[in-house]
Parts: C-alpha cells; sequence; structure tokens
C-alpha cells in the first residue's frame, strides 16, 4: 500500500511537471497528505540535481513526515531544527526519513555533503 502512494505520488509530480530541468527559479511545489495523515515525499538527487526541484511540503505539529529519498552518492541527511531525525542515504539503498514537526516554522531537509536542499517544510 505504502508503495503505491509512493508512487502515485511520483507519479503526479512527474505529470505536474516539477522537474524543471535544472531551473533553480522553479515554482515550489508541495506534496498532499495521504489519508492517514501524515504527509509522503519521494525526492530524488541524481547528476547534481534535486528532483522535484524547489520542493515546498506544508506540514503540521504533531502531523508525521515520512521524506524517501534517492540519491546517486553516499550522502549525509541533515535536518535542520531536528537533528535526531538525520540519516544516511547510499546509491544502493534509499533512505525513508520520519520527522514529526513539534512546532511550527520553516525548516530544511538537505544533503549536507552535496550541500542541497531537497526539501523545505513549513510547519503550521
Amino acid at each position: 500500500m505504502v508503495r503505491r502512494v509512493l508512487a502515485t505520488t511520483l507519479i503526479a509530480f512527474a505529470a505536474a511537471g516539477c522537474s524543471s530541468g535544472g531551473d533553480d527559479q522553479a515554482a515550489p511545489t508541495s506534496a498532499p497528505p495521504t489519508s492517514a495523515g501524515a504527509s509522503i515525499v519521494d525526492v530524488a538527487y541524481r547528476n547534481g540535481q534535486v528532483d522535484p526541484a524547489n520542493l515546498v511540503v506544508p506540514g503540521k505539529v504533531g502531523q508525521p513526515l515520512q521524506v524517501n529519498v534517492t540519491s546517486d552518492r553516499a550522502d549525509d541527511i541533515v535536518v535542520d531544527a531536528y537533528p535526531d531525525a538525520n540519516a544516511d542515504v547510499a546509491p544502493t539503498e534509499p533512505e525513508d526519513l520520519d520527522v514529526t514537526p513539534t512546532r511550527t516554522g520553516t525548516f530544511t531537509i538537505r544533503l549536507a555533503g552535496a550541500n542541497v536542499t531537497l526539501v523545505t517544510v513549513e510547519v503550521s
């Protein structure tokens, strides 16, 4: 079931044209919440580019967020403001990162070594 939701989310992003082909000025996109109340987001880092680019996800305090990260390089996933949620990703091993915001505000999830933002979360 989770894989079906993930595939549907990824297809929706592709159909919406979220990948900008490297244009850093692309409009932000957001991920819809799932029926269970948690948001599930798929993001990939390949050939120096994040796909979908400029991803902004709305969140709510106490609402779980699952970010599924794939990468063509080994790197550290850093969750600004939530260091206990940090993880590693490798080309052979995607990472499913779970974060439950505990306060309002904005935080980013990024690849430390590549110095790129994967997702920006706006928590209300």
